[in-house]
């Protein structure tokens, strides 16, 4: 069984005009190609990146369930969307609802709405069952901010987890400094009763600071969408580094090898390695790993692709 933790469903409404100029840039300049053609080809796959679409690369990806989300960037630099993000929530969990054995979904909210985040999360849980809390920080806040706390408590409340993206972030002019783990261990230490779950795994550069607040927080989790780039660019690298946490005991709480998920990010990592490949690419990690005197086990490979998330996230 395959059970990604992480993807995003996405329609051109959930976010502004201006943050879609500054996607078509960024693809743009990356790729070499003219601004005209991200537009016209590329920003309308984004735009059709719904529930049928999304279920239909699971199954050629073998990829059992997933839990699905919009990003809040409403109060970041590129403004309030045509939706509000009441409706743009509600429409994630209304796609998800119509494949309920394939997805969940997560809230996805900025906590800087104070009051306004509070109710909609609990709307969210109550009314839309949709299954906890997604924060991208690199919108422009740090989660350790006590205005925040309200939100965690309520979380605690409604037994649903955080989710924080922990990586650098390509959407352009978000910045990636609020994305630092660091910022995630004071409100570890704060409640410790409420679930965490650190989104990519601090990335290339924040894994080992992330591991190392998952030793000492028994609370705090994390997931391995986006090391697509890592295991693509430099593989021995990657094998070596995962082999080592996998290793490493905790000061309180079970073993990382115990709280490590998978996740694939769909659709943001396709220019470097389809859902399909990922997977495949964990499932013969055993095998990959040979070639640079490493060893996991079978066991080690199933607790990450779906046994840590059944037991972490009741999916």
């Amino acid at each position: 069984m395959v059970i990604s933790v992480h993807g995003h469903l996405a329609h051109k409404n959930m976010w502004s005009d201006r943050f879609w100029d500054f996607v078509a840039d960024n693809y743009a300049k990356s790729l070499g190609i003219p601004k005209k053609m991200v537009v016209e080809q590329m920003l309308p796959q984004f735009w059709k990146s719904n529930a049928e679409v999304f279920v239909g690369v699971m199954d050629g990806a073998g990829i059992d369930k997933a839990l699905v989300m919009g990003v809040d960037w409403g109060m970041s630099i590129v403004g309030e969307a045509e939706w509000s993000v009441e409706e743009m929530n509600e429409w994630v969990a209304k796609q998800a609802d119509e494949y309920p054995d394939k997805l969940a979904a997560l809230c996805a909210i900025d906590p800087r709405r104070g009051e306004r985040a509070v109710k909609l999360l609990e709307r969210a849980v109550e009314e839309w069952g949709m299954k906890g809390l997604k924060f991208h920080p690199t919108a422009g806040y740090y989660p350790d901010d006590q205005k925040y706390f309200p939100l965690y408590e309520k979380c605690i409340e409604l037994d649903v987890p955080l989710y924080s993206h922990t990586a650098a972030v390509i959407s352009a002019p978000m910045e990636s400094k609020y994305a630092d783990p660091i910022y995630l261990d004071s409100v570890a230490a704060n409640f410790p009763d409420l679930k965490i779950v650190m989104v990519h795994f601090g990335g290339m550069n924040w894994t080992l600071k992330a591991a190392e607040i998952m030793t000492a927080r028994p609370n705090v989790y994390a997931e391995i969408s986006a090391h697509q780039v890592a295991a693509a660019g430099m593989p021995q690298y990657w094998l070596t580094t995962l082999r080592n946490l996998l290793n490493v005991p905790s000061l309180l709480g079970p073993p990382l090898k115990d709280r490590i998920m998978f996740g694939t990010d769909w659709p943001y990592l396709l220019t470097v390695m389809g859902d399909d490949a990922w997977v495949n690419w964990v499932k013969s990690i055993p095998e990959k790993a040979k070639e640079y005197g490493l060893k996991f086990t079978q066991e080690e490979i199933n607790k990450i692709l779906s046994e840590n998330a059944k037991r972490i996230l009741k999916l």
